[in-house]
């Protein structure tokens, strides 16, 4: 699922889709967020959930592969059901109640993960990648929430 995404934007439902108008069409723009679409399938591959990496990673090529690359507001709900419960999966078995991986954890860790920065360049930092992570996903959530309470989609720029 690796793609070159930029920002994620929320949008207003009803713009032409020209880009003359984008101006006008964009509420919010978070470019920081880029990954956080690649990093909450991980994390949910981390703990033990592949189905429901495999449905946020097919819900985001499905939009990808659109013209107008936007989610629709059933498919905002749907990949705000399929994040929620990410940090109780994680705790006790990836990570503590920190969301900090222990240090010995950290080489089988890298193994299966491309999105976290598990480097052991880091040091004891890289014992922080997966709670970085977890923060990613709580973003996304929060934006994908806000996309919803104001009505509006999200376009993956």
């Amino acid at each position: 699922m690796t793609k070159a995404w930029g920002t994620i934007c929320l949008v207003r439902p009803d713009w032409d889709g020209e880009d003359e108008n984008m101006d006008q069409a964009v509420v919010e723009a978070y470019e920081p967020a880029k990954s956080f679409l690649e990093v909450a399938p991980e994390l949910w591959r981390l703990a033990g959930d592949d189905e429901r990496a495999d449905r946020i990673e097919a819900l985001v090529d499905q939009v990808y592969e659109r013209d107008r690359r936007w989610m629709t507001a059933e498919e905002i709900e749907q990949l705000i059901r399929w994040l929620d419960g990410i940090e109780a999966a994680l705790v006790g078995k990836v990570v503590d109640e920190q969301w900090m991986v222990r240090p010995d954890q950290l080489p089988a860790l890298r193994a299966h993960t491309k999105t976290l920065d598990l480097d052991e360049r880091r040091g004891e930092l890289a014992c922080h990648a997966v709670g970085e992570g977890i923060g990613d996903v709580c973003s996304l959530r929060s934006i994908l929430r806000e996309a919803v309470d104001r009505g509006l989609l999200i376009s993956l720029d």
